[in-house]
């Protein structure tokens, strides 16, 4: 429905038009009169007036000085003319501001009611063209917005190879994009790895921070030129620089030094950076991969700037280095927290000074993971018994950093050494259950091994944590309940010597009358008589 304003200083023109034409059966919704051009402006100020018909000729404003103010005011009003002057100065000037139609009275009142009829369907046509340019504009928008992330998703999935590499499928999603690259440009990739935060923060709060170093890494590392910054789901940031510079290292570098010196004072954090050459975009997958093996590798110097490193190259280790996990067992059984302690950092500080790579820390971590979890077996107890909120499960995030994994050694030793010394017993479990074993079967061949698979620990694990807890050797051991046995049955049996003997072990008599001697200081049967005789 329409707005229909008529103009014209003759009521009777005016009256004729309102009254002498049906409008019942057009799509005028309401209809209005002025009589001059001021009043008709006021009129469209207060009113949403669609179609204006207006005389020319009137006092003050003529009708094409309110055609003039209505293009610069109203311009979705459509205006036509309805004069009694034929001046072609009038019709010429009437054109030249866009008039939809110039009329001339007097006019039959079907043909005025058809103009008015084409002025409504140029009035929906602009309508329609309006709800079209607020639809694009709308939808602009939300692209402007998305854009960003779209752009992201495209590199995270580009350079996981979820994207073909090949100019002729690659350069039209460039383009969809608005990406600034084509399938041979050179880009620059930037892999900064956030190392560690210095405050304790919640999930929700570690995430803004990230959002915060990935927002100053695009600022400080791309200074205002071309690129983006990808966020990969672990925390891994990728600044890709569409237009790399042949700058000199030293400026990249001091770019990167910039960003992590903001970021520790600013942002709590200790990051790194490794930065790339330029590469070819097909190359830039490969050149990602390379510096991600490159901060995998690097768990000793935190805080760095790397600056491009040979590919295919990492750090070797030339000779093997063996945990000394089966001392720190004993020391955990012991409940001796600070002696553990002191190990600890000599293991780690050998650790520092050979500049061990990440497959050497993968190999300590899952190496302390099997000595932890064997001291929980031995006790029968369940992980949660001694890390109440799971703390042993946060050593995989601390792979990253040889000081987030030697702080949280540090951390799991003492839970793990004060749990042992308020609940602790004299002897582990497993010397317990191989001091029992010994008891029941006095009379059988014992070996080491045996003992060592009964409780499921290597032998000579074994045999250094029974010497650790019992302050004996498994043999010194066997001996004494071999020997306390015997004095017993020697005292208050008439039992034959050679029957004891064998009853606890001893298949020849002359090495158990040897070996009783050596702990009494008398033969068996000298131990006899003097016991007996009493």
């Amino acid at each position: 429905m329409y707005n229909l304003l008529i103009v014209d200083d003759e009521d009777i023109a005016i009256r004729g038009i309102r009254h002498g034409i049906d409008w019942s059966d057009t799509e005028i919704a309401e209809l209005f009169v002025a009589y001059d051009a001021e009043e008709a402006k006021e009129m469209m100020q207060e009113h949403r007036i669609d179609i204006l018909l207006s005389d020319i000729d009137m006092p003050g404003d003529n009708g094409i000085e309110l055609l003039r103010w209505v293009n610069g005011n109203k311009p979705d009003t459509v205006t036509l003319f309805l004069t009694g002057h034929a001046d072609f100065v009038y019709a010429q000037q009437a054109v030249h501001l866009d008039c939809f139609d110039y009329l001339l009275k007097p006019i039959d009142h079907a043909q005025l009611k058809q103009c008015i009829a084409a002025a409504a369907m140029k009035v929906k046509e602009q309508r329609q063209l309006v709800e079209i340019k607020e639809t694009f504009a709308m939808v602009s928008e939300q692209w402007r917005q998305q854009r960003p992330a779209m752009v992201e998703r495209f590199w995270q999935d580009y350079l996981h190879d979820r994207v073909s590499a090949h100019p002729s499928r690659l350069e039209p999603i460039l383009g969809t994009y608005d990406i600034p690259l084509q399938g041979d440009s050179l880009i620059r990739i930037i892999v900064v790895s956030i190392e560690q935060w210095r405050e304790e923060w919640s999930a929700r709060d570690e995430a803004i921070m990230t959002y915060a170093v990935k927002k100053a890494a695009e600022e400080l590392l791309l200074e205002g030129r071309a690129g983006t910054v990808v966020q990969e789901p672990n925390g891994m940031l990728y600044v890709i620089d569409y237009h790399p510079h042949s700058e000199e290292e030293s400026g990249l570098e001091s770019r990167c030094l910039h960003l992590i010196q903001q970021c520790l004072t600013l942002l709590h954090c200790q990051l790194s950076c490794y930065a790339g050459s330029p590469v070819l975009l097909q190359e830039a997958r490969a050149e990602a991969q390379r510096l991600l093996e490159q901060e995998k590798n690097n768990v000793s110097q935190g805080g760095t700037v790397w600056l491009h490193a040979e590919p295919g190259k990492s750090k070797s280790i030339n000779t093997a280095f063996e945990f000394p996990f089966a001392d720190w067992g004993s020391l955990l059984s012991l409940g001796k927290r600070t002696e553990l302690a002191y190990r600890v950092d000599e293991c780690f500080d050998r650790l520092l000074e050979r500049k061990a790579n990440y497959t050497e820390l993968a190999s300590y971590y899952f190496g302390f993971m099997h000595m932890l979890f064997g001291w929980l077996n031995e006790r029968t107890l369940q992980a949660s018994d001694v890390y109440p909120a799971n703390e042993w499960e946060d050593g995989a995030a601390a792979l990253k950093s040889l000081s987030k994994l030697r702080a949280w050694t540090h951390r799991i030793c003492a839970m793990t050494a004060d749990y042992s010394s308020k609940n602790g017993k004299t002897v582990s479990s497993a010397v317990e259950k191989v001091q029992q074993h010994m008891k029941e079967h006095l009379h059988e061949d014992f070996s080491r091994e045996q003992a060592a698979e009964l409780v499921y620990l290597n032998p000579a694990y074994l045999s250094r944590l029974f010497r650790k807890e019992t302050g004996l050797t498994l043999t010194d051991y066997l001996v004494e309940l071999r020997m306390a046995k015997a004095k017993t049955e020697l005292a208050n049996t008439n039992n034959r010597i050679s029957d004891i003997a064998v009853s606890v072990g001893y298949s020849n008599f002359s090495h158990f009358s040897q070996a009783y001697k050596r702990v009494t200081g008398l033969t068996p049967q000298e131990y006899r008589k003097k016991f007996q005789n009493i």
